[in-house]
């Protein structure tokens, strides 16, 4: 990959979040492009034709920031020479489960194209289990305009000095909230833990839950804890990886999520994203902080009752001043145990994802990964502005490290579960946790 790739400004791309916040101000809701994604991804398939005939197969879970790419590369090049492009829809966990085994069995992977977000690319990429695409792109950064890619995209799917993903969007987690709720009470959106937990108390009766956040015992929790715990000014590891977690930050920032579960419904430990925006779009949640992917349902006529009526900040500050959400990139791996040569499979992949056309299209539910799309102001959405303001404010992604995702949640979680709902006190579910977490580690040998 060539040094002016990797090198974007900084410069560049805050004068593209001060834009898009303006727009997402001014322009109340994007039009987006007319197109649909997969007559855009079918005019973009640029790949040249393997000589022999291929079956490609896609690993991907169903949701509204993943679909559109998913049909990109599966629509677009379904009339390719000699190629045969497969996808059957999973949930995430089933995603997670099948990529375990695909990528790291010892014969040729079921799946030759797999999605990833930050945690797992790590994860992937540190057991060799991934292709690195460096060279493909150094190769094809004209033919495919990858330097229009920013560097946040970029960042995401970097491992240890190499890009093993082609990514298609950004994320952070913001802070949607009823304006019109908030009108009639007074309130303004609130910027930091105090102010979220006086909006809650003063929604109380007013809507059936003042707050939800997805806090998945099995998986979300964990993210919850994260944004708490870096707005504090914590951290997860040491230097030297041992857990850094039970500290003053840790504990206060465990000590807020308890105090905000009682505003929230009572099955909040089994919520993933897509039953707090559901609960959003039917009107029974007053706030909650969540994926700015989920934005555009939560405020789509066709399927909410809330359209129109909510309102977008970025999430709370906590002590350190940063907001208490989190960053993530998505894209697609290549398996370095496909039987499909990798260059046809980038090729697919980065002709289709990141064509300018279908990145438009997601722009409705995504941050789009290309720069030149941020600052298309027929593609601004409402959400953009305080999306990017997170970001800009320094909302963190999970460390990266291999055994963040899934091993560090399977462990943590559930005495994060334990101290939120009251079963152990704070300090010592941290205490236990992190010991637990240190002693996996060592037998693992992550630790020496």
């Amino acid at each position: 990959m060539s040094s002016h790739v990797r090198s974007v400004s900084r410069r560049r791309i805050a004068a593209a979040m001060f834009l898009v916040t303006a727009l997402g101000i001014l322009a109340g809701c994007g039009t987006g492009n007319t197109s649909s994604t997969a007559d855009a991804a079918s005019r973009a398939c640029d790949v040249a034709a393997p000589a022999e005939p291929q079956t490609v197969n896609i690993l991907a879970f169903s949701a509204p920031s993943i679909d559109p790419f998913t049909d990109a590369i599966v629509k677009g090049c379904s009339a390719a020479d000699n190629l045969t492009l497969n996808h059957t829809p999973v949930d995430f966990t089933g995603q997670i489960q099948k990529a375990q085994l695909a990528l790291g069995s010892e014969g040729n992977s079921p799946y030759d194209v797999v999605e990833v977000y930050n945690s797992t690319l790590v994860e992937y990429a540190s057991k060799g289990w991934v292709a690195p695409l460096d060279d493909y792109i150094s190769k094809y950064e004209d033919k495919y305009q990858l330097g229009d890619v920013s560097e946040e995209a970029w960042a995401g799917v970097t491992y240890d000095g190499k890009i093993y993903a082609v990514p298609n969007q950004v994320n952070t987690q913001i802070l949607i909230y009823r304006k019109d709720l908030f009108e009639a009470e007074g309130l303004s959106a609130p910027t930091t833990y105090e102010e979220l937990v006086a909006a809650a108390s003063k929604l109380g009766g007013k809507v059936d839950y003042p707050l939800s956040m997805a806090w998945g015992s099995d998986d979300a929790l964990l993210d919850g804890f994260h944004g708490w715990l870096a707005a504090g000014g914590g951290k997860w590891f040491n230097d030297d990886n041992t857990p850094a977690f039970d500290s003053p930050e840790g504990r206060k920032g465990l000590e807020q999520m308890k105090g905000l579960l009682p505003f929230m419904p009572k099955d909040t430990l089994s919520f993933g994203n897509g039953d707090v925006m559901g609960l959003m779009q039917q009107g029974k949640v007053g706030m909650a902080i969540i994926w700015a992917s989920r934005a555009a349902p939560i405020n789509d006529p066709n399927a909410s009752k809330v359209a129109g009526k909510v309102g977008f900040a970025p999430a709370p500050r906590g002590m350190s001043g940063i907001p208490a959400g989190e960053n993530s990139v998505d894209g697609f791996a290549i398996a370095k145990n496909s039987a499909v040569d990798p260059e046809t499979l980038f090729q697919i992949v980065a002709s289709t994802t990141l064509n300018k056309d279908v990145q438009r299209d997601a722009s409705e539910v995504v941050l789009p990964a290309r720069m030149s799309v941020q600052n298309d102001t027929s593609a601004a959405q409402p959400h953009w502005g305080a999306s990017f303001e997170n970001i800009a404010g320094g909302a963190q992604a999970l460390p990266a490290v291999p055994f963040m995702d899934p091993l560090t949640k399977s462990v943590v979680n559930p005495f994060l579960a334990k101290a939120v709902t009251g079963a152990l006190p704070v300090d010592a579910a941290l205490r236990q946790a992190s010991a637990a977490l240190n002693k996996t580690l060592l037998d693992q040998g992550h630790l020496k």
